[in-house]
């Protein structure tokens, strides 16, 4: 079994729960933390036992110890540092949005193509059990032909001008911080929309407070996504069918329970997933690079270039304009 020493850009949250899965997987080992802040990155690397820290990106990418980064740093900054590390050929997960826009998702992706680098966006929530047997159920046509999808995501956050969800030069907002797991939910089943309307509601930052989107899709099918850091809101999935519908429990993206009713009848089907999940992103990772692919095929570039297209259309018609850092 082949080890694989990683790397961490940025040691926030969400980068101590990607670690504590991390540390758990046999053929992995974090030996390196990254943050603009040395204290920050020393603290983190203590904590999980890496034994290096640095306080330049650019540094820890070329370290030839390191091979594969996992990119968790503001939305707006990782278009500079997956650049940097594909560029000294390190394989890339990075954290969604891969980018804030299109353009600079198109260049990330050119990048890994052209150095034929592993890059793939840490969209946990596609790896999770729960997706994987709703694809199936759909796929096998238990449902019938998918006609609708809805599925919301939010929660109440006092605003603070300074908090990254507020922040644009962070790429604050419902939408990239949690509107695109719904987003995602409506692309994985749907594919690329024929059109698209979407609402925003603005908080003093000029961030969006709330969101929401209509997807509509020439053969008769519509999809609706909501966010919003204004309200908590249900946090359910719902997919229906000619034949049938499946409910995604509550928190829908990391839900461990599904309801599926077709011909009169309700079954619930229990998908429990053990730890915290990321393992299942990181065993995805580590089987690609096991087969020497640059791209998952669960997760292909493809599809992360339209998730940036459709989140680059919404924030078009919202007005919202964000710049790489």
């Amino acid at each position: 079994m082949k080890k694989y020493n990683w790397g961490i850009i940025g040691p926030g949250k969400i980068a101590g729960k990607f670690a504590t899965a991390l540390s758990r997987m046999p053929n992995c080992e974090l030996i390196a933390i990254a943050s603009r802040d040395i204290e920050r990155a020393k603290v983190f690397a203590e904590r999980f036992q890496a034994k290096k820290y640095y306080d330049n990106y650019e540094t820890m990418a070329a370290d030839p110890e390191i091979d594969i980064v996992y990119i968790a740093s503001p939305h707006t900054f990782h278009h500079r540092h997956t650049l940097a590390c594909l560029n000294n050929k390190k394989a890339v997960l990075c954290e969604k949005p891969l980018s804030i826009n299109y353009q600079s998702t198109l260049e990330m992706v050119a990048l890994a193509r052209k150095n034929n680098v592993f890059l793939m966006e840490a969209m946990w929530t596609r790896f999770l059990p729960f997706v994987k047997k709703t694809l199936a159920i759909v796929e096998k046509g238990e449902i019938g032909e998918v006609k609708f999808v809805r599925s919301d995501f939010g929660f109440s956050l006092p605003f603070n001008p300074d908090s990254r969800i507020y922040d644009m030069k962070l790429g604050g907002g419902a939408l990239l911080d949690i509107g695109i797991y719904p987003l995602f939910l409506a692309l994985q089943l749907l594919g690329e929309p024929t059109e698209i309307k979407s609402f925003a509601h603005y908080a003093a930052s000029g961030s969006d407070e709330t969101i929401s989107g209509m997807l509509s899709y020439d053969n008769n099918t519509m999809a609706t996504i909501f966010s919003t850091v204004a309200a908590s809101t249900p946090i359910i999935a719902e997919i229906t069918g000619t034949k049938g519908s499946i409910t995604i429990q509550s928190p829908w993206y990391k839900s461990s329970a599904l309801i599926l009713q077709k011909n009169n009848e309700r079954k619930e089907i229990q998908l429990p997933y053990g730890d915290n999940g990321f393992e299942f992103e990181i065993e995805e990772v580590i089987s690609c690079l096991d087969n020497n692919l640059t791209e998952s095929p669960k997760l292909p570039q493809n599809f992360s270039l339209l998730m940036s297209k459709v989140v680059n259309q919404i924030c078009d018609q919202c007005k919202l304009k964000y710049e790489v850092q």
